[in-house]
């Protein structure tokens, strides 16, 4: 049996504008807890708009429209199975004499994130269903790093390009330098860690690498279009674009004050709170927390309309967004 690698311990990232209280009551925690469990962080410079009626390959019933849904169904599995394919080739064809060729293959990936041409934040691949294999040679700092070395060399000769140094999902940890192939569609990363007998004590060092189908993300095409207009709300308020966008899936919540709405949506290593005047208003962005805020932030008539109700302290009381 392979010895389970226990990677460093991992610092926790500095949350967006968090405010911080004490007494925060068990179940805010833990909403939050669950919202940033899977997190999320990346650089945007220039807005693109989504391109219209974008249809990739998570949209086979589009493509397939004159298929029954059993037809299409066999194409999305087909397809699938061609995308691991090429996946597991490119990353046999990379790892192939490096090392001591002694790679491990798993399901669960090293939190990869991939920035679409024209969203300005980054989004989580699926970690269930990407491709990771992780290096089992108990290696010196130096010959890991060579690796790595020789990985990204063998990478940009078959078609990569750099991305640079990719943000990770809501926590710290070891770079994770990203490339691309806009040919095939393919996004890999790859980091450098060690494994610890104990604390302060290193046992050996080794790399990882990750690849994915640019497709393969958790969002879904109506869901990309959202992250679309979240992180241009963000941006509005903000000056500057969210670094990850994550867990699009939560359920826009009516306000007590209808007919105002709130979204809270993981940006960075924090919960983004959005909210909007009416269902057919814009998103606009409120702010980055982890805690409940205080109550003298909800300073104007729409933050007290949309949040109405919600917890706030004052000071360490307690309290609710009043009118």
């Amino acid at each position: 049996m392979e010895e389970e690698i226990k990677e460093r311990p991992k610092t926790e990232p500095e949350p967006v504008k968090v405010k911080k209280k004490a007494n925060v009551p068990a179940i805010i925690l833990g909403i939050l807890m669950v919202v940033c469990a899977g997190v999320a962080v990346f650089f945007g410079i220039k807005y693109f708009e989504p391109k219209e009626n974008s249809c990739e390959r998570n949209c086979q019933n589009e493509v397939n429209s004159n298929k029954s849904e059993e037809e299409a169904e066999k194409v999305t599995t087909a397809t699938m199975a061609e995308d691991y394919n090429e996946v597991m080739e490119l990353i046999s064809t990379v790892t192939v004499d490096v090392g001591d060729n002694n790679w491990s293959n798993a399901k669960n990936s090293s939190g990869l994130t991939y920035k679409p041409e024209w969203l300005n934040s980054f989004i989580p691949m699926r970690f269930d269903i990407e491709k990771e294999v992780v290096d089992q040679n108990r290696t010196d700092f130096d010959t890991a790093e060579s690796n790595m070395d020789t990985l990204k060399t063998k990478l940009e000769n078959v078609g990569f390009s750099s991305l640079g140094i990719l943000p990770h999902l809501g926590s710290a940890g070891p770079e994770i330098y990203g490339y691309l192939n806009s040919d095939s569609n393919i996004v890999c990363g790859m980091y450098g860690d060690a494994k610890w007998k104990d604390a302060g004590v290193i046992d050996y060092y080794y790399i990882s690498l990750a690849c994915a189908k640019t497709d393969w993300t958790w969002l879904t095409d109506s869901e990309m279009a959202l992250a679309s207009e979240l992180t241009t709300a963000y941006y509005e308020k903000e000056g500057e674009y969210p670094t990850v966008i994550y867990g699009l899936n939560n359920s826009v919540k009516n306000s007590q004050y209808a007919p105002y709405q709130t979204l809270m949506v993981e940006v960075g290593g924090a919960a983004g709170l959005f909210y909007r005047t009416a269902p057919e208003e814009k998103w606009q962005f409120f702010a980055g927390t982890q805690s409940p805020l205080d109550c003298s932030d909800y300073n104007t008539d729409d933050l007290k309309k949309a949040y109405l109700g919600e917890v706030c302290y004052n000071g360490s009381v307690e309290s609710t967004v009043q009118l």
